[in-house]
């Protein structure tokens, strides 16, 4: 912080100047401008404490009661320091209101020119180097007299000009910034009251408040949002070292610097938030592809080990990368799986090619999941289970057969059947909800002794308390049964109508000869 007292008086208004004064006895009352004041007080050099002592002395002391400001506490990098939060704003009345934006309005219509007191100076200058005193004189006076009138004219626009810019900044300041906003609206209210009903020194001095109010309240939201954008460019930059998208993010962070460029205050705090929301979401999608990532790597170390390999290095690998990601350390943990995985993939492959049987049956093994469980992933999705990951893993597991990449394909084969089997139990609910599985009237769990017998289709019964399932064997019918249900049915058949017989003629006779 300077030691320099002018460095921080400068920046206090004229009135907190005044009681700093009275606290250490200094006579200002010859004092016409700010920079009196502080040539004044200046010549007694008084530390920063001191003047911080003085104004926390005249504030007990004083009738109104006015809080501390958290952002202009620091005298050098915060004017406020040792200033303190203006009282709550008393509002003013809505018509009072209009009636003073009425006359700001009117005053910022009349913009004073001096383009006639710069002419007038220039003919006085002119007729003094031609000899013509008498007339330079009356023209020089004419022109300084009309230059009192503008300045006076000039000095309630300029007046008027803060006070509106003023406003315009409390209305895009964003509303988290209570304090200040508070301190702004007070100031500005004071301002607005003294333009139009106080006299040009009691307009003077609340202008000059306010201005400084309002440009260190500028400067430090302004500062405080570079060190939140930054602080959002170095999280993407985090993030994205273990493999986090943020697109979205950045391109909060685009629109955020647009704004920022067209001083739009509100927009770029909107956009920052935006962008910390996207970004807290990506991470957190970036976890949980993660967790999945952790459950395959332990599935590659499993089957490895499950061939034969030797990973003696594995477990304190895992329980390493586990706790980097409890504790948020991405990158590590993504380090530390990607070794691990490269080593049991190597370890496995170089059984398998060892053992060419072992390879066939990771081949089967592998392919009878893809049999088994596509069925039952597909009913999951039917009834609205979440089977990402499942179906995920398994069109990896497939794509990994097709290239015969034994090493990945059982891999993902361990880690669907692992899901599947995990899902069990909310699938069942599902298929007792859907009436897929029926309840057994009056069985009981051969391992719980629970009536909770459910039959599931293909004369499987599965308990839904202990989760004991077996198969019922289906009883053939008897060759009799068959052979009596065919004679029912024969005999339920109408019978068949007699066939009439042909009648024949008798044969002729022989005609013989009689004798009589």
């Amino acid at each position: 912080m300077s030691k320099d007292p002018s460095h921080f008086l400068n920046e206090l208004p004229i009135w907190k100047l005044k009681l700093v004064a009275k606290e250490y006895g200094i006579d200002v009352s010859s004092c016409r401008y700010k920079r009196d004041y502080v040539e004044k007080i200046g010549a007694k050099k008084l530390t920063e404490e001191q003047v911080r002592q003085a104004l926390s002395k005249s504030q007990k002391e004083s009738a109104k009661a006015e809080d501390a400001s958290e952002e202009m506490k620091e005298i050098g990098r915060d004017i406020q320091n040792i200033a303190e939060r203006p009282a709550e704003p008393k509002d003013i009345p809505a018509e009072e209101e209009k009636t003073l934006d009425r006359h700001l309005d009117e005053a910022l219509t009349m913009k004073p020119s001096f383009f006639q007191v710069d002419s007038a100076n220039e003919d006085a200058f002119n007729k003094m180097l031609l000899g013509d005193y008498h007339e330079a004189i009356k023209a020089n006076r004419d022109a300084r007299i009309r230059c009192l009138d503008l300045f006076s004219g000039f000095q309630v626009y300029s007046s008027a000009v803060s006070i509106r810019a003023a406003e315009e900044l409390l209305a895009k300041l964003p509303t988290d910034r209570v304090d200040v906003r508070s301190g702004l609206k007070t100031s500005l209210a004071a301002a607005k009251m003294a333009f139009v009903h106080g006299t040009p020194r009691q307009r003077e001095e609340t202008v000059e408040s306010l201005e400084a109010l309002a440009t260190r309240a500028y400067e430090v939201y302004w500062g405080e949002s570079n060190r939140a954008e930054n602080e959002i460019v170095d999280l993407l930059r985090d993030y994205e070292s273990f493999g986090t998208r943020t697109e979205e993010a950045r391109r909060y962070l685009e629109i955020a610097a647009s704004a920022k460029r067209s001083h739009n205050l509100e927009e770029y705090a909107r956009m920052l938030a935006q962008a910390r929301e996207a970004a807290e979401k990506a991470k957190s999608s970036r976890a949980t592809e993660l967790e999945g990532a952790y459950h395959i790597v332990r599935a590659a170390t499993d089957e490895a080990r499950e061939s034969g390999a030797s990973l003696p290095d594995a477990e304190k690998g895992l329980a390493d990368a586990k706790e980097a990601m409890k504790a948020g350390s991405f990158a590590r943990a993504v380090e530390l799986m990607a070794d691990i995985e490269r080593a049991a993939d190597a370890a496995h492959n170089k059984r398998l090619k060892a053992d060419k049987e072992l390879e066939k049956a990771k081949v089967e093994l592998a392919r009878s999941v893809e049999t088994n469980y596509g069925p039952v992933i597909n009913e999951a999705a039917s009834y609205g289970l979440d089977v990402r990951e499942p179906t995920f893993h398994a069109g990896n597991m497939r794509t990994a057969l097709d290239r015969e990449d034994v090493v990945n394909a059982s891999k993902f084969a361990r880690r669907v059947k692992e899901i599947m089997d995990g899902m069990e139990r909310d699938l069942d609910r599902k298929r007792i909800e859907a009436g897929v599985a029926v309840r057994v009237p009056n069985a009981r769990c051969g391992k719980c002794k629970k009536k909770t017998l459910y039959a599931f289709p293909g004369s499987v019964r599965k308990c839904m308390s202990c989760g004991h399932s077996f198969s019922v064997p289906q009883v053939k019918a008897e060759p009799k049964a068959v052979v009596k249900a065919d004679q029912q049915v024969r005999s339920a058949e109408p019978p068949p109508k007699p066939v009439p017989e042909e009648k024949t003629a008798p044969p002729e006779k022989k005609k013989r000869w009689f004798r009589w």
